[in-house]
């Protein structure tokens, strides 16, 4: 992978504003990976396109993580109207609330328990894509350096 080139990203998304000038540990306390996960540098990737309503998923705070987000915290709320609200209010593909991906070079690990592999972050906004989006390598981090 190359800066600037153009690929297809699904996952957890945040807004790039909670992770700039931050260190690869530090990036691994917000959002949430094991320790060590990022010791290899990450990718972030910068969204072209706003995903659509129907192609994401609402997951509150890293603090909670993917797997253990459920349905209680949205039951009896509209949540198409909710996402509506978030597309309006949260999403850009500029300025501080671009919405951006951290790829981690080490891959999710199959054999490690999802608990160890996605402890609670420091509480960082973040969505799910369920369907694949276009999106810009922006950085490739590598270890020792911090994402500008």
């Amino acid at each position: 992978m190359h800066p600037h080139e153009i690929i297809q990203i699904k996952g957890c998304i945040t807004q790039e504003h909670f992770i700039k000038g931050k260190t690869l540990p530090e990036l691994e306390q917000l959002l949430g990976f094991k320790k060590g996960r990022l010791d290899e540098g990450c990718i972030v990737a910068a969204l072209i396109q706003l995903p659509k309503v129907n192609q994401f998923d609402l997951l509150g705070y890293s603090q909670v993580a993917e797997h253990k987000f459920n349905g209680e915290a949205t039951k009896g709320l509209d949540v198409n109207k909710l996402k509506e609200m978030v597309v309006k209010e949260s999403f850009s593909l500029v300025g501080t609330k671009r919405l951006v991906k951290v790829i981690a070079n080490t891959p999710h690990n199959n054999h490690l328990d999802n608990d160890e592999q996605y402890p609670p972050g420091q509480g960082v906004p973040q969505w799910k894509l369920k369907e694949r989006v276009s999106a810009r390598v922006v950085d490739l981090v590598q270890p020792g350096q911090c994402y500008k």
